[in-house]
């Protein structure tokens, strides 16, 4: 409350003595900006000390919300000069006016100072879901799943360099051990994965650089799949099927514009490819490598057109197959309407085995947004050997509606099909509630 009332104080002693005719117009202008700044200070400091939230000196790390909107009115800014006109009495000169705007100068030194100690704190966001999982199909159970828990940890060092991590919990995991020092597990459920670890050092528009465990550049649903942010629950047949899930290695990227409003945006990446083993060490030594490239274009509200380049030649995941997989994707909007498609193939060489393996898989989804509500349908297909027996083919409907614009009420219906006749087809639908843990 003390820097709330000394605040407030600067203010009254600037205002108040302040007369127009003694004062230049670009004096009073300067005066009118700085109180302008410090009445906002006046104002968040008393937000904050209601809420209960000021921060101590301690540099305790918290992170605090300033509205980038909050402006100071027109209004306000005439009813000051009106006070500087009627209080020609009390005219004070030049030099005394400067003596006191060096005080409200400090003042908001030590805000700014405050926000960017703020700025660099780390900052925890994540999401969550629940689903109701049923089927028209008998002596399937119709069940609720806690399928995620997902916790985001980021930091920013400086304007440079910054970190991210995101700590999955999947089903509710619970791990309980035997009670005889063995180390053996009694009861294990769910599932504890740190999909993401890495550090940013942003050198320029052009090029930067990641290190540590990131998802694996690839089309669209790869790297955009949170929850809260995609339409289904269910992921795209080939997702994470041709095109491994994460890399654990290092990856440059950037964006340059080739024409005015004409962006080519790129990752090219290195890693231990799916051999990897749970971030320790790598099972060979070759590398996989990958490359992603993005076209955006001032056509429609929204236009996209990218491929995926990846490489292993010594996939362990797949008998040591040496492995290349490509593929393309597309994003249009216009008004309400959004498409996006994907299309990826996989071919793995064998060195000992005659065969060598093709799978390859795609989907097209459309999508429809009016006010708060969003429909859509999606095509999908993926066939794992490229053998007609060995493909499936998926029709999904949904239908989401967003309570606001971090909360998202869902419904999906799909039907999957099999050429092979030995197994049944399948149909089954998901409702959700989802939501983003952040700002």
């Amino acid at each position: 409350m003390k820097i709330i009332f000394y605040i407030t104080c600067i203010v009254l002693v600037i205002v108040k003595p302040l007369v127009a005719k003694s004062v230049d117009n670009e004096r009073v202008n300067q005066l009118e900006k700085r109180i302008t700044e410090l009445e906002l200070i006046v104002q968040l400091l008393i937000k904050q000390n209601e809420q209960k939230s000021i921060l101590l000196s301690d540099k305790q790390k918290v992170s605090l919300t300033v509205d980038k909107n909050l402006t100071h009115s027109a209004v306000a800014n005439e009813k000051a000069i009106s006070n500087l006109e009627s209080n020609s009495k009390n005219s004070i000169s030049t030099n005394e006016i400067a003596d006191f705007s060096s005080e409200p100068e400090l003042a908001v030194y030590l805000y700014e100072d405050l926000s960017e100690e703020l700025n660099k704190s780390i900052k925890i966001a994540g999401y969550a879901d629940v689903e109701y999982r049923g089927s028209m199909e008998d002596g399937v159970n119709e069940e609720f799943r806690m399928h995620h828990l997902s916790l985001f940890f980021s930091k920013q060092f400086d304007n440079d360099v910054k970190f991210f991590s995101e700590i999955e919990y999947e089903d509710t995991p619970k791990f309980e051990g035997l009670n005889d020092g063995s180390g053996e597990l009694k009861t294990s459920t769910g599932k504890i994965f740190v999909e993401a670890i890495n550090f940013d050092w942003n050198y320029s528009q052009h090029l930067n650089v990641r290190v540590g465990r990131f998802f694996t550049p690839a089309g669209i649903w790869s790297e955009d799949h949170y929850p809260p942010f995609v339409t289904t629950q269910e992921r795209p047949l080939h997702i994470r099927k041709i095109f491994p899930q994460l890399v654990d290695g290092m990856s440059l990227f950037g964006s340059s514009e080739l024409t005015s409003n004409h962006f080519f945006n790129y990752i090219t990446y290195i890693g231990n490819g799916e051999s990897n083993v749970s971030g320790k060490k790598d099972l060979n030594s070759s590398k996989s490598v990958g490359f992603k490239g993005d076209y955006e274009a001032p056509w429609l509200d929204d236009f996209s057109l990218g491929f995926t380049l990846y490489r292993d030649n010594n996939d362990s995941s797949n008998n040591n197959a040496e492995k290349f997989a490509h593929g393309y994707h597309i994003k249009l909007r216009q008004g309400n309407v959004t498409f996006q498609g994907e299309y990826a193939k996989e071919e793995l060489s064998f060195e000992n085995i005659g065969e060598d393996n093709i799978s390859d898989g795609y989907y097209a989804q459309f999508l429809y947004q009016f006010k708060q509500w969003s429909l859509g349908y999606r095509y999908d297909v993926f066939d794992k050997t490229n053998h007609d027996i060995d493909k499936i083919t998926r029709n999904s409907l949904f239908i989401n509606y967003h309570l606001n614009e971090n909360f998202i009420l869902k419904g999906e219906y799909h039907q999957d099909s099999n050429d092979d006749l030995m197994i049944e087809d399948y149909n089954y639908y998901i409702l959700s509630v989802t939501g983003y843990l952040g700002r």
